[in-house]
């Protein structure tokens, strides 16, 4: 869905949220990075965004590929400036072994 939305139309549904008393959306692990519109629109309209990179469960969990440090490292410079993110959440129920 997300692909056939125009600029206006995230502007839109953004503002849908805002209307509907909502002040904080989330940005799911097995999704996918949203156009700048849309985090714009939170922007604009005050809405809070928590964030998970695309990574989720075991089957999309993260490996440590240099492929995958690279788009992350993009994606947080791209979207670094919008003041709507409050938070980077690294994956979206993955398990965490600490010192391994």
């Amino acid at each position: 869905l997300e692909g056939w939305m125009d600029a206006d139309a995230h502007r839109v549904l953004v503002q849908s949220a805002v209307e509907a008393n909502m002040n904080t959306l989330r940005v799911w692990g097995g999704g996918m990075f949203l156009p700048d519109a849309w985090y714009d629109a939170c922007d604009d309209f005050g809405v809070l965004v928590y964030h998970d990179m695309m990574y989720a469960q075991s089957g999309h969990a993260p490996l440590g590929s240099q492929a995958e440090e690279q788009e992350l490292r993009h994606m947080v410079r791209r979207l670094s400036h919008h003041a709507s993110i409050m938070v980077w959440d690294g994956c979206n129920e993955c398990q965490v072994k600490m010192h391994t």
